[in-house]
């Protein structure tokens, strides 16, 4: 019988991407051009740049590559016809083999400096849009009927072959704004007579009327889920959150802490506290980054110096109708004010997820 074909590496975007690896596109793009000579040795799935549809490319060893039929003559003629420069980095002055990006601003970049320029912009709208996180903890805190929420879960015990079992019971944990207990109790997820489960559990009427005139912070309201399941499966009440007073704090602690992945550019989810004083904990340190920040902006009054500067942002899905670049001014004191400037007079669709994502600011000086 034939030996099985084993099946080729698949990689979802660029960044994961060997170099070694390019398509046949890529490797006659190269300085000194080359050709495949090798089997196909991975694939990317990626949108084609020239029609913006999703796409799947094979890709190939550039080890197993050989040269074209150019000769060093013709490669030269080509390279003085050329009109523009795709060979040398207009920042770092690098000569890459593969050609450089054109920038929003025109300029041809290496790799390194494109990707550099792009961390810089996201970097400058992490920043911008921080306030925003801080903001949310400094409103939750001023709020005298604030409740700070944490579930703990006591592993259920395993069948006899290893198999888990859902939690025997949950310790749920509620403070106010000032650390003071509210609720601690334990309260049991399964059967009276399931092994390893705690003393019999208290109601959870108490946690549901103490919370229905509260607002309720947690890490998220999917840390509940299994106390939800359990609940359903004991037929009991699941109504324990008061209906539209309760706040995920994942999302605003994402914006606040600001920090990017190197290699994507985008924000690193953070680790969640662990315990309801260690969460309350995180609303005070970004709550005090808040009231930083707003003296910062009091303090760029009329005599704090201020600079024109240029945004270019570049539409973010190519087959969305409207101008695939926009180019729009700020007069700030610092790139970050400016970013933060235009999200705000954009109400946010030049920033993250919107229609527009900011590439590049300049500043304007004479």
């Amino acid at each position: 019988m034939p030996e099985a074909v084993k099946p080729v590496p698949s990689y979802a975007w660029w960044g994961e991407v060997p170099d070694h690896l390019r398509t046949t596109t890529q490797l006659a793009a190269l300085d000194l051009p080359r050709q495949a000579a090798g089997p196909v040795r991975a694939t990317i799935a990626t949108r084609n740049p020239g029609t913006g549809r999703k796409d799947t490319f094979d890709l190939y060893d550039v080890r197993e590559s050989v040269p074209t039929a150019a000769t060093a003559a013709q490669l030269l003629a080509a390279g003085a016809r050329r009109t523009t420069n795709t060979r040398t980095c207009e920042d770092c002055g690098a000569h890459p083999e593969t050609p450089c990006t054109p920038a929003a601003d025109g300029r041809a970049l290496c790799g390194t400096c494109a990707h550099i320029t792009r961390l810089r912009t996201r970097q400058a709208e992490a920043r911008a849009a921080a306030q925003d996180g801080a903001e949310t903890a400094d409103r939750l805190l001023t709020d005298e009927h604030l409740a700070v929420l944490h579930v703990d879960y006591t592993p259920g015990e395993p069948t006899a072959a290893g198999t888990p079992r859902p939690p025997a019971a949950a310790r749920l944990t509620a403070l106010d704004r000032t650390g003071t207990a509210l609720y601690d109790r334990t309260v049991r997820l399964t059967g009276p007579r399931t092994p390893g489960a705690p003393a019999p559990a208290p109601a959870l009427a108490d946690l549901t009327n103490l919370l229905a005139q509260r607002t309720v912070a947690l890490w998220t309201t999917g840390d509940l889920d299994p106390l939800y399941d359990a609940l359903r499966r004991l037929k009991l009440n699941t109504a324990l959150l008061p209906e539209g007073r309760v706040n995920s704090l994942r999302p605003a602690a994402t914006q606040w802490r600001a920090d990017l992945d190197p290699r994507t550019g985008e924000p690193r989810r953070p680790t969640p506290p662990g315990t309801a004083d260690r969460l309350l904990l995180l609303l005070r340190k970004m709550s005090a980054d808040a009231l930083r920040l707003e003296a910062a902006d009091e303090h760029d009054g009329p005599d704090r110096e201020r600079w024109n500067y240029q945004l270019t942002a570049r539409r973010v899905d190519p087959a969305h109708p409207g101008y695939s670049v926009i180019v729009t001014h700020a007069y700030a004191t610092s790139v970050e004010d400016a970013v933060r400037l235009t999200w705000k007079k954009h109400d946010g669709h030049l920033y993250g997820a919107g229609l527009y994502r900011i590439v590049r600011v300049e500043e304007e000086r004479p």
